[in-house]
């Protein structure tokens, strides 16, 4: 049933782009009051990024209209060329490092479920055709069928986070080409742990395992949200992880680093961490 609604909804939202978002935001405000487990998780998950909780309620609130914006935005894919939208709709704010992104090589782009990941991807497409994305597999199949065929409607390969898709991610950075990485929920339960806003916590470990083997920089880059169609792209400096000496600890400092960046970003606008799961309790480890 949620694929064949999605499935109506695509058309009807490619033909009404402006009305689908007004849409999209009111079916976020309901989600918001009728919804109080997922409204509870969301304050607490943005708390530790704002000032006092007035401050985590209003974020939390614009976490539920950006999901909103999100589906609308993810049934736009196939009508956005990512040339011209970008040029129309996308301010670069580190333009001195969009080297980073466009020079051949082998590359991990790591990110978060933050502004618009989908989105972020069409921005990394316009650069680099050939890529290979992780995803998390949804429920049921047909959705997951249904998302895949919309955010590959511009090229790339989009694989799960599963024994077969790291052969994948191997085998395209062993061919020089790029791999991305959403990086912010660890959901194999190996994660590295590292201190996130004062709080201890797992972080994946795919991206910093694959730069070791292959020795590919790590490059994070973010897709923040400025308006219904605008955003803002941020490139970061790469991160590098040693193939040598200590192997795990190589892993632990390049993890931490990362998290420093992924605070740095949430903190510029905690409404934009699309997360609705208990994040701090579900990820939570060590002491702190």
């Amino acid at each position: 049933m949620k694929a064949l609604l999605m499935r109506m909804a695509v058309p009807v939202v490619q033909r009404a782009p402006t009305v689908a978002y007004l849409v999209a935001e009111t079916a976020g405000a309901v989600l918001w009051l009728l919804r109080p487990h997922l409204r509870r998780a969301a304050t607490a998950n943005v708390a530790p990024f704002t000032r006092g909780r007035s401050a985590a309620r209003r974020a939390a609130f614009s976490v539920f209209l950006n999901v909103g914006r999100y589906y609308v935005d993810l049934a736009l894919i196939p009508r956005r060329n990512p040339r011209d939208f970008e040029r129309r709709h996308v301010y670069v704010e580190t333009p001195e490092r969009l080297s980073l992104v466009e020079a051949p090589g082998p590359v991990v782009f790591v990110s978060a479920h933050y502004g618009n990941p989908d989105q972020l991807v069409q921005f990394l497409t316009s650069r680099r055709s050939t890529f290979t994305a992780v995803v998390e597999r949804l429920q049921p199949p047909t959705v997951h069928d249904l998302v895949q065929r919309l955010r590959s409607s511009h090229g790339g390969c989009f694989v799960e986070a599963d024994l077969k898709g790291v052969r994948r991610c191997l085998e395209t950075l062993q061919a020089g080409e790029p791999v991305a990485i959403v990086a912010d929920r660890d959901l194999s339960g190996t994660g590295v742990c590292v201190e996130l806003a004062g709080r201890r916590v797992k972080l994946p470990r795919g991206p910093w395992e694959l730069a070791q083997r292959t020795g590919a920089p790590v490059v994070p880059v973010f897709l923040r949200r400025m308006g219904r169609r605008t955003f803002a792209a941020w490139i970061g400096e790469p991160i590098r992880v040693p193939g040598n000496g200590e192997r795990e600890a190589a892993i632990a400092t390049a993890a931490a680093q990362w998290a420093a960046v992924l605070e740095a970003q949430i903190r510029r606008d905690p409404g934009q961490w699309l997360v609705l799961e208990d994040f701090w309790g579900e990820h939570h480890c060590g002491e702190g």
